[in-house]
C-alpha cells in the first residue's frame, strides 16, 4: 500500500469510474490509535475507548482474486472478519482499489 493510497490521493479517480465489486474481509487487527469518548479515562481498556483498525480483504475481478488493505479510523464502524464490503476498482488496472 503506497503513500498516495493511504491518504486517498487517486481514490476519486477510481470512484468516478463506478466499477463496484464485493470484497470479503479476511482479517481485522487493532492499531494503537484510539479515541477516548469520555473526559476522564481511568484505565487503558475502558469501554468508552474506540480503537482504529487495519483490515485486509480480497476481491475478484473476472477470474482473478486481488488482495487489499485498509485503515479504518475510530470514527467509522469496523467490519467483522468474513463480512462482505463494497469496494471500487479501476477497470484498466484492477489491482488499484478504493
Amino acid at each position: 500500500m503506497g503513500f498516495c493510497h493511504v491518504f486517498g490521493i487517486g481514490a476519486r479517480r477510481i470512484l468516478a469510474k463506478n466499477c463496484c465489486v464485493e470484497a470479503r474481509v479476511t482479517s481485522v487487527r487493532s492499531s494503537a490509535l484510539y479515541v477516548v469518548k469520555k473526559p476522564i479515562r481511568l484505565y487503558p481498556n475502558e469501554k468508552n475507548t474506540t480503537y482504529s483498525h487495519f483490515i485486509t480483504f480480497t476481491y475478484r475481478v473476472g477470474e482473478t482474486d486481488y488482495p487489499g488493505k485498509l485503515f479504518i479510523t475510530p470514527f467509522y464502524r469496523c467490519p467483522a472478519e468474513g463480512e462482505t464490503i463494497c469496494g471500487y476498482y479501476d477497470p484498466q488496472k484492477p489491482e488499484a482499489y478504493a
